[in-house]
């Protein structure tokens, strides 16, 4: 028998994508929340931030650019009014406040942008923790500088200290993260531009807490050697101890603090 002049090759099937692709092609028609629970608690404090704005707006008479005093009495931080152990809830309240509407955007999109990674990185508890840890202490260091330096009577709020601990903790992952140091080092770089408009933001805006965007950067930077989490090279122990020394610090910040009102209220009085 002659062959055909133009052959044919015999039927062949080949596995476009294999069972795990294929999961991963179907997640896009489950729900929102279902697709991002890997990042649940990011979600969780965006969503949370933007009620308490919304409820801001609402005591500021429906006005985007919130009261001062609204602020004050929804807990922003306010020296002069940090005066003992029952007004400790200062140091946290703040970081679900924001002054006006652009304040909250930019904050958001930081957090929700550095949050994919972290929390996927520390855990969910991890990463809720260095959330506090940069708040706290920024909000330290905004309530210390301002008794020193600013006569008590400046009043701050934002997510921002929370937010700058989380921008020295991506810069950090290449450093104390378990491998995948690549990746790490591209996303880092990549959160580059995000990080820079931030700063950008706190300086050329007046009335940024500087103070507390720093120590908001110092406690991300603590924050990641006193976090244990497999993902990371830090060994529980060097954790511990360095959140002792953190819970230390704290306190010596706020117990000088507290000495320093009266003085601070007399020098006012008398100026």
């Amino acid at each position: 028998m002659s062959e055909p002049l133009n052959p044919q090759p015999p039927a062949m099937q080949r596995e476009v994508i294999n069972e795990d692709e294929l999961k991963r092609m179907m997640r896009k028609n489950d729900g929102f929340l279902k697709r991002n629970s890997h990042q649940a608690v990011t979600l969780a404090l965006v969503a949370i931030n933007v009620v308490v704005y919304l409820a801001e707006v609402l005591l500021s008479g429906l006005r985007l650019d919130i009261s001062t005093q609204v602020l004050i009495d929804m807990g922003a931080m306010f020296p002069l009014y940090v005066t003992g152990p029952a007004d400790l809830w200062r140091f946290v309240t703040p970081m679900f406040l924001h002054m006006d509407l652009m304040h909250l955007l930019f904050n958001m999109v930081a957090l929700y942008s550095v949050g994919m990674v972290l929390e996927r990185i520390l855990g969910k508890a991890g990463f809720l923790a260095l959330y506090f840890v940069g708040g706290i202490t920024g909000n330290v260091a905004s309530y210390a500088w301002g008794l020193f330096a600013e006569g008590g009577i400046t009043v701050s709020a934002g997510a921002s200290t929370s937010v700058f601990g989380l921008f020295v903790a991506v810069a950090l992952l290449v450093v104390v993260a378990r491998g995948n140091r690549r990746y790490l080092s591209a996303y880092s770089k990549g959160m580059l531009a995000v990080i820079l408009v931030n700063v950008a933001y706190s300086l050329l805006v007046p009335g940024i807490s500087i103070s507390g965007h720093l120590g908001g950067a110092i406690g991300g930077a603590i924050g990641m050697f006193m976090i244990p989490s497999k993902n990371l090279r830090t060994p529980k122990p060097v954790c511990a101890v360095v959140a002792v020394l953190w819970v230390v610090g704290m306190a010596a910040a706020i117990w000088w603090g507290l000495n320093a009102i009266p003085t601070v209220a007399a020098n006012l009085l008398a100026g």
